[in-house]
């Protein structure tokens, strides 16, 4: 599990690069979140298998997912 925790902490540290680097583009600064929210499901699709540790890595992925919100917004 923790390397899944270092890939969704690694996808929330390149999106607040991306929202210093275009904090005047909104428009980019959407199409970064949404990335990092796909690449978020692609990482949790590509291992699930619908068993204790998919449960896991899909809390995981939800709590991380949550974090990428809260920073997007700025909270």
């Amino acid at each position: 599990m923790d390397y899944f925790e270092e890939r969704f902490k690694g996808i929330i540290e390149n999106f607040k690069f991306s929202m210093r680097m275009y904090r005047d583009d909104w428009t980019r600064c959407e199409a970064c979140y949404r990335a990092s929210l796909g690449e978020m499901e692609t990482i949790f699709r590509r291992h699930d298998s619908h068993d204790s540790f998919s449960k896991r890595l899909m809390d995981c992925k939800n709590d991380y997912q949550r974090l990428l919100k809260k920073e997007y917004l700025g909270i």
